[in-house]
């Protein structure tokens, strides 16, 4: 998973078309997040192993695992909520 998650972050900080549909994954599966998202965007402009990585998530957001993702993600969430269009 954190290598998941370092490959997504260095896709949003390359500034590409992607990287905002990049950012919206990662801050949207967060516990108690209200950000929206467009899941059809991220299956054409996410690569399919990160598409898949979401997808698994968001099945698994009822366990432990969508804690897990926090707290990995957690040291990234400032930089990421700080370029957000939210």
């Amino acid at each position: 998973m954190e290598n998941q998650i370092r490959k997504m972050i260095k896709i949003v900080r390359a500034d590409t078309c992607a990287s905002e549909v990049y950012r919206d994954m990662l801050l949207s599966m967060l516990p108690n997040s209200t950000n929206q998202v467009n899941i059809s965007e991220w299956n054409y402009k996410a690569d399919r192993d990160d598409f898949d990585f979401m997808l698994n998530l968001m099945r698994q957001s009822h366990t432990d695992m969508i804690f897990e993702y926090e707290n990995k993600l957690q040291k990234y969430i400032a930089e990421l909520k700080k370029d957000a269009v939210l």
